[in-house]
């Protein structure tokens, strides 16, 4: 499909990495940056106040060909279908799909329109092995450190503060476990997927390490990269218009 109009929800990090990249962009045009907290958010670049607005019904009445979410979990779980009804969907706060009432939702909206809804692989990498190799794979285990704050923690916090199923993580780290919740999303699912949330209260770094086994194979692929505050690490901003490229079928050499 060609894309020619994008509505973005949410203006933090990852929603100006995604403004920017498509304003470089002759072929396509931004419609809308939907933001509740308003335009005059301090230290909000002032190129994309123009764009902003804060009300959901209208983003969703502008129809355009395709919407990029990077707000929350709860904003994804909300708005996705109804916006699946005309218009092709990314959603970065994949965690919201750890519910199966909204998973179920998404994939009844997207086959019922004929659209389709986007799984970014976000912060951590690996997610199209997993996808392929599903049938083979037996257990997938995914650790993420990080900060206390972070997490919402406290600053001194140490040590395993949450291990369990993908889906009760989700539930508990909804703004932190994206990465996870696309983790079990392409590979074996969030019931059968792990999760393990570690607190270091000496780590300026969001640490991923996935760790997946099965019938002839064995994987361990970690990421890092720094924290840019809040829940967001540096490279995910990059990672996301990384996604948005191939959505958008600009890369002259695509991964497939």
């Amino acid at each position: 499909m060609t894309y020619k109009t994008v509505g973005i929800i949410g203006a933090g990090v990852i929603g100006q990495a995604l403004f920017d990249h498509i304003q470089s962009l002759s072929t396509v045009r931004v419609d809308y940056v939907l933001a509740p907290s308003g335009r005059n958010k301090p230290g909000r670049d002032p190129a994309i106040t123009d764009f902003i607005i804060d009300d959901i019904e209208e983003a969703i009445a502008r129809k355009v060909d395709l919407v990029l979410e990077a707000a929350t979990p709860d904003l994804l779980a909300s708005a996705g279908p109804r916006i699946l009804a005309h218009s092709d969907l990314c959603g970065f706060s994949c965690s919201a799909l750890s519910d199966a009432g909204v998973e179920r939702a998404i994939q009844d909206a997207a086959a019922a329109a004929g659209t389709r809804f986007f799984l970014p692989h976000g912060a951590v990498l690996g997610l199209d092995g997993l996808a392929d190799g599903r049938d083979q794979i037996d257990e997938v285990v995914i650790t993420t450190t990080k900060s206390g704050p972070s997490l919402g923690e406290a600053a001194d916090a140490r040590g395993i503060v949450f291990e369990g199923s993908t889906r009760d993580a989700c539930a508990r780290f909804p703004r932190n476990v994206n990465v996870h919740a696309a983790v079990a999303l392409a590979g074996i699912g969030f019931d059968r997927t792990r999760s393990v949330v570690v607190a270091d209260p000496h780590t300026k770094a969001m640490k991923h390490h996935i760790a997946v086994s099965g019938q002839t194979l064995q994987w361990d692929i970690t990421v890092s990269s720094m924290s840019l505050g809040g829940v967001t690490g540096a490279y995910t901003p990059k990672s996301a218009v990384g996604s948005l490229q191939r959505i958008l079928g600009q890369t002259a050499i695509a991964n497939v």
